[in-house]
């Protein structure tokens, strides 16, 4: 008797289960439906305290494009790039080839942040993406249950720097419309040389303390990053 009744047991938790499957069905197929479109569909799932919102598209090409071109041109006002990358531009280089220069010195310094940031939090960064109405994220992820916000600001030299102010304030105002709690923005400033980095940090490390959405302030050299990812420099001599 006494090796009959676990089986006894088996077979009536076995035909409990069985029994709440049947009366359950509908519903339980329902819900399985219903959550695989979601996922499919790229609507928000909730695990635990986390969600992934399906507010966060890829951003469109075009609108990158002209992100990085107004990037580019905010850089470009008040540099000298013969003098600051020491290019071998000639005296007479067009405008459209001292862009090209510093379009991809910029794309350069974006994408190696990007990776500092994803190999330091240990979490993949999700790159140029929108909410849909704002100007476009450099960078997004998540980490410890907070949502980072990353803008990269990219300094060639001395003169006019990048608007940094106005990008924050763009950015705050975004996340209070979109009413994103818990939320920080990273402010990554990438420096082509390493003496302009002290009275840059001196002057932006207590900017924005009184910010709305939290700011991180973080700052790195171009040397650095190309160190620590082994890029090579491809300034010419």
């Amino acid at each position: 008797m006494e090796h009959i009744a676990p089986l006894i047991q088996t077979v009536l938790w076995v035909g409990l289960i069985a029994g709440i499957v049947w009366r359950f069905h509908s519903p339980i197929y329902g819900l399985l439906v219903a959550l695989q479109k979601r996922i499919e569909d790229g609507s928000s799932v909730k695990a635990g305290p986390f969600e992934i919102s399906d507010q966060i598209k890829p951003q469109d090409p075009i609108a990158q494009k002209e992100k990085a071109a107004g990037e580019v041109q905010e850089v470009l006002q008040g540099q000298d790039l013969q003098v600051e990358l020491g290019q071998a531009l000639s005296p007479v280089a067009t405008e459209s080839g001292r862009a090209a220069v510093m379009q991809s010195r910029y794309f350069q310094a974006e994408d190696l942040v990007l990776r500092s940031l994803q190999a330091e939090y240990g979490v993949p960064v999700n790159r140029q993406v929108t909410a849909g109405r704002d100007g476009g994220f450099d960078g997004l992820f998540l980490a410890n249950g907070r949502t980072n916000v990353v803008e990269v600001k990219y300094f060639a030299g001395r003169g006019r720097s990048p608007a940094v102010r106005m990008s924050v304030q763009r950015l705050t105002a975004a996340i209070r419309e979109y009413g994103w709690e818990n939320t920080q923005i990273i402010l990554a400033l990438v420096f082509e040389n390493a003496e302009d980095v002290k009275s840059v940090r001196e002057m932006l490390s207590s900017a924005f303390s009184g910010n709305d959405v939290p700011v991180v302030l973080r700052v790195f050299t171009m040397d650095q990053l190309r160190e620590q990812f082994g890029v090579a420099n491809d300034t010419a001599s």
